[in-house]
């Protein structure tokens, strides 16, 4: 149901950036707007029945509000927070884990100074392309549509990725047919990049001749190391003209097709050096949730490593480096089978860096064990609160709390918190 125009005011922003105000009906989310913001806005029920505005004209812009630096912002769906300054955004990204951890009654005794990543240095990412009336457009999915915006520039990418681009046009225009769509991931690890392409193109295992010469044709004029096929859950590796290999510490882990890595490598050192300020300098050490070894590879440095991750392909990465190091690899879901507190009390720090949805079972498992040190990371600011309450129910303080926003212009910020045993 479509209302008509409302004259509103943006109170503040929601956890997700979008702006709320006040009207007769509720509350409204007002996407890119900021607080202060006297705007007219058309204001629907969305699929779900909340209050949404599309702002027709912003008539008193706030003072939190700058002019984006991307010409792309106002239709790509990539960026959702470029319209506010960076005092202000920095201001709330911060504010948005003091108020998740205050909702659960916590507060680190330090807070340590943040760090925010800035942009053109994003190494993973996820272009889409889609071919209409014999032209290949290649960008970025627009706000709430499927119309894809071609964008020849992005303010969060790292500039080699925009050179692929521009370079993988005239191969897609041979590769995708009329009307199809695919997306197209891309990684930068360590100088070699990794392709892997949703599969419109073929059937997983019969992959035609005149679409393999294409892709090999590619990959002769670009630095593209390995390219694959994704269907689902399933990747068949199509072309690997070398393996992809990422540095950890002491790891060299090839990485499997997709893998994942932290958005960017500035982003990774920061997370990392937290990790090892926060731990003791030898000892025996728990990574849960390792990924490919993110944080085992610097944990070998000082000690030995048990790794426990439930991908399987991170997994038999990890563990062909095991007969050289210190290191242990389990495959195990964490969520359905925690580690057991009596087998957390043989470690001297325990790391944990779960997806969005945090580790509930294990935080529970933490809480009863005796370990003095417990350094977790999170993604979200929500699910690292409800957490850490469980962990201080434990008799854990927060002892020191960092913010890393190395997603740039988005509702989402890394923390990483240090946990450390009352006694």
């Amino acid at each position: 149901m479509v209302f008509p125009p409302l004259k509103l005011e943006i109170d503040r922003l929601g956890p997700k950036g979008d702006g709320i105000a006040r009207s007769p009906r509720g509350s409204v989310y007002l996407e890119r707007t900021a607080p202060g913001d006297q705007v007219k806005a058309k204001i629907y029920n969305d699929s779900e029945g909340v209050l949404r505005g599309d702002v027709v004209a912003v008539t008193h812009p706030s003072p939190y509000r700058q002019t984006p630096p991307c010409p792309h912002y106002e239709k790509c769906g990539n960026c959702t927070l470029q319209h506010l300054n960076t005092e202000f955004y920095r201001f709330w990204k911060t504010n948005r884990v003091k108020e998740a951890l205050l909702k659960v009654g916590l507060k680190p005794q330090k807070w340590l100074k943040p760090i925010f990543v800035e942009g053109h240095n994003r190494r993973r990412l996820t272009f889409t392309v889609v071919k209409k009336k014999g032209k290949v457009v290649m960008g970025y999915y627009q706000r709430r549509s499927k119309e894809v915006t071609d964008i020849e520039s992005c303010e969060i990418a790292d500039p080699k990725l925009l050179e692929l681009k521009k370079t993988l046009k005239p191969f897609l225009n041979r590769l995708v047919k009329e009307g199809q769509s695919a997306d197209l991931f891309f990684q930068l690890v360590d100088g070699s990049i990794d392709m892997v392409i949703s599969d419109p193109f073929a059937k997983m295992g019969k992959i035609d001749s005149t679409t393999l010469k294409i892709l090999e044709d590619l990959c002769d004029v670009t630095s593209i190391s390995r390219v694959s096929f994704k269907v689902e859950d399933k990747v068949q590796t199509l072309i690997k003209k070398e393996p992809v290999h990422k540095t950890f510490g002491n790891l060299k882990v090839e990485l499997p097709p997709a893998a994942f890595l932290q958005p960017t490598s500035e982003g990774e050192e920061a997370l990392v050096t937290a990790v090892m300020n926060a731990i003791p300098a030898k000892g025996k050490f728990l990574d849960l949730f390792s990924g490919c070894g993110t944080f085992s590879g610097p944990l070998l440095e000082r000690g030995s490593v048990d790794a426990f991750e439930s991908g399987e392909l991170a997994v038999k990465a990890l563990s062909k480096l095991s007969s050289e190091f210190p290191l242990r690899v389990y495959r195990r879901d964490l969520f359905k089978n925690p580690v057991r507190y009596q087998d957390l009390n043989r470690f001297d720090a325990i790391i944990f860096d779960p997806p969005r949805a945090g580790c509930v079972e294990q935080a529970h498992e933490m809480a009863l064990s005796k370990c003095e040190t417990l350094v977790g990371i999170s993604c979200n600011p929500a699910t690292f609160a409800r957490d850490a309450k469980i962990l201080a129910k434990g008799k854990y303080q927060l002892k020191s709390l960092q913010v890393i926003d190395q997603f740039l212009w988005s509702h989402h910020v890394e923390v990483v918190g240090v946990f450390t045993k009352a006694r």
